[in-house]
């Protein structure tokens, strides 16, 4: 049965009295364990009579936009499965309204932001960069929408002087987790034919977020006795001189290469691996590379493929932040468009459990105010009852409330099972991990776990 407002009301008294007495007992009288609850009140046992108005932001520019796509159709996905297949949430269908799409940095969002309040919305789901997401805060504060944001990852966002309202929640790994793994990478390495552990020559866009992966490496590195040997940043998406590049790099030998931008990292890459080689083409140089995720794709497919050497990416690791794609997931993407195939599905799966994940915290409170749905976020990520989709989570809180009990969900969704820390950025969860192939074609492997550092 489909609990409904009026069911909750109602059950709220034989439900209470009823709880300490039949529900406990298994076949025979035997008692059984029970699932995490917590005594119910009228004022919680109250649906909404509101829908969930959900808000959106992206943006077209860096890499932001070349997620933008794949981020916006899961969104829509993840409310069509909502409304559609799983017969809305409180008996009425959720709301998402219109995306607003950045095309600029810069851009004011308080009028939008403003208009989104105004049309009911709540909540929003962003994948800005960092400063738009730091300029937009006042407003979001302003007009109590908890946020869901699923791309940015600089520590800028969560300095003291960004005042929040714990009303921001992140999704992608951050780069003091980012920064751990890489250090750790570094510490580890070094050898013969590379610099010394702990060496590390750094490339990166000149953003908020490659800025504060070198901060936050350099806190990692320093007191381990590592050190950052090169540093280089350069416009977004204008790499520049990739000869006079190389030469940096190569001029001290790292341990280890990060290497934080997009596409433009191909012929980077293609270029340095060449400079290794000695005449009998073995490499004179040898240490790894580590690329950042909007640069995780298919060489092979890209234009420009036929310029690049046999090998380019042959000792380069890429990532993106989520679990293992299922089939369910990338069909759902390609039916959409096709080129998802040959672009990849990076923070899809955030953007598909983004609006998931609102759903439920909705469902968790009983509410659809914007606080109380920042609350809840991370409370569905960590209950007793684990739970895969929608349907399966609503089923488990709502059949709790039937006998007049709370039940608590752990949802595990399309990225993977995901914690949240004290700051509501992601805590521990999972990464793909990619490579590439001798004719720089795009390899994956299982995905492997990620947690912040102590």
């Amino acid at each position: 049965m489909r609990i409904t407002r009026r069911t909750l009301v109602q059950g709220l008294g034989a439900g209470v009295l009823g709880a300490g007495t039949l529900s406990a007992c298994g076949p025979g009288g035997r008692r059984r364990p029970r699932p995490e609850t917590t005594a119910p009140t009228a004022g919680t046992l109250e649906e909404p009579d509101q829908p969930l108005v959900i808000g959106q932001i992206g943006a077209s520019y860096g890499r932001m936009g070349r997620a933008e796509e794949a981020i916006a159709v899961a969104i829509d996905e993840a409310r069509i499965d909502v409304n559609a297949r799983w017969g809305g949430l409180f008996d009425q269908e959720i709301v998402l309204l219109e995306r607003h799409v950045m095309e600029a940095p810069g851009e004011d969002l308080g009028p939008v932001i403003t208009e989104m309040a105004d049309a009911g919305a709540t909540c929003v789901i962003t994948s800005i960069d960092e400063e738009s997401l730091i300029a937009a805060m006042p407003a979001l504060v302003e007009a109590q929408l908890a946020i869901v944001d699923v791309l940015t990852s600089g520590m800028s966002v969560r300095s003291e002087d960004v005042q929040t309202a714990n009303l921001l929640v992140r999704l992608a790994p951050n780069e003091r987790i980012n920064a751990a793994r890489y250090a750790e990478e570094a510490l580890g390495g070094g050898g013969d034919r590379s610099g010394p552990a702990g060496s590390v020559a750094f490339l990166s866009e000149d953003t908020a977020q490659g800025r504060s992966l070198l901060d936050e490496l350099t806190k990692v590195l320093n007191p381990a006795s590592g050190k950052v040997v090169s540093e280089q940043f350069y416009e977004v998406g204008k790499i520049g001189d990739i000869g006079a590049r190389v030469k940096k790099v190569l001029k001290s030998p790292p341990a280890l290469l990060i290497a934080n931008g997009g596409t433009e990292l191909g012929p980077f890459l293609s270029a340095l691996h060449k400079a290794t080689l000695d005449k009998s083409k073995r490499p004179e140089v040898e240490f790894p590379r580590r690329i950042s995720p909007w640069a995780t794709v298919d060489y092979a497919a890209e234009p420009g493929a036929e310029d690049l050497v046999a090998e380019a990416l042959a000792s380069t690791t890429g990532y993106q932040p989520g679990g293992e794609l299922s089939t369910e997931h990338e069909n759902m993407m390609l039916n959409r468009n096709r080129e998802f195939f040959r672009r990849g599905y990076a923070y899809s799966q955030q953007g598909y459990d983004a609006l998931v994940m609102l759903c439920l915290a909705a469902e968790h409170a009983l509410s659809v105010e914007g606080t109380a749905l920042a609350a809840a976020l991370p409370e569905i990520l960590t209950g007793a009852e684990e739970c895969t989709d929608f349907e399966l989570c609503r089923r488990t809180m709502t059949s709790a409330l039937e006998a007049g009990e709370r039940a608590t969900v752990a949802y595990v969704g399309r990225m993977g099972a995901l914690e949240l820390g004290g700051q509501s950025d992601a805590r521990k969860g999972q990464l793909r991990e990619y490579s590439w192939t001798k004719s720089n074609e795009l390899v994956t492997s299982d995905p492997t776990g990620f947690e912040a550092p102590e």
